[in-house]
């Protein structure tokens, strides 16, 4: 655990010391996270489902395979590695063939290898998306608050659906370890940078490609999420 996530870090903290974490701990807390985990609450069934997928752009890295209706995390996320574009493209088809029901978009971070999977799951006719999480943030956000680039938003947007309460994030440890992890900043233009990749990895903490996965699911590709 300390290896994946950090000495750091809330999970490890809580989970191996035994350490008491506040609510104000990294992008999304841990205390957000435990209490979807135990809630009780219907699933919106008008809501769209929406797939969100993270495709390795290193040979240490994993795909990830995340799935969201509305107001309930699907789980448990699908994480694969050593796979070529094509693997990867087939393991989503075998596993869109076999969902009932399908999903309404399949959300797909378009860096690096990430547009040639798209490119051919659209060719198979599924509703692959997208989703470019280095452009700016999205034009129809709170004027309130500003964000550095678009995967910055889609992790703000994953801690106000926690916040709301009012939904069920199922028992998956691996996934709240690595949505717990990353830090943010304010810079000095006032926008908000969520804790990169390449930042966690330089103080060797693994990629959290499971919890981008998963955060790719609020990317509203025309949806009312």
């Amino acid at each position: 655990m300390e290896k994946k996530y950090g000495r750091n870090s809330p999970i490890f903290k809580v989970r191996m010391l035994g350490e008491f974490i506040g609510a104000a701990d990294g992008v999304i807390s841990l205390e957000l996270l435990e209490a979807a985990k135990i809630r009780d609450v219907e699933c919106n069934q008008a809501a769209p489902l929406i797939w969100g997928l993270d495709v390795a752009r290193f040979g240490d890295d994993s795909c990830a395979l995340a799935k969201r209706k509305g107001n309930h995390k699907l789980g448990p996320i699908k994480e694969w590695w050593g796979k070529d574009t094509m693997q990867t493209v087939g393991i989503v088809k075998d596993e869109y063939t076999r969902a009932n029901p399908k999903p309404d978009a399949i959300n797909v971070d378009v860096i690096g290898i990430g547009s040639g999977v798209v490119d051919r799951l659209k060719e198979m006719g599924l509703p692959a998306v997208g989703v470019n999480v280095a452009e700016s943030e999205s034009a129809n956000v709170n004027p309130e608050i500003s964000f550095n680039r678009l995967r910055d938003e889609l992790w703000w947007k994953g801690r106000e659906w926690l916040e709301a309460r009012d939904c069920k994030f199922d028992d998956d440890d691996e996934t709240i370890g690595e949505l717990t992890v990353p830090t943010y900043s304010i810079l000095s233009n006032g926008k908000i940078k969520v804790e990169g990749k390449d930042e966690l990895k330089k103080r060797g903490v693994k990629s959290p490609n499971r919890a981008d996965a998963w955060l790719l699911t609020f990317y509203d590709g025309g949806f009312p999420l």
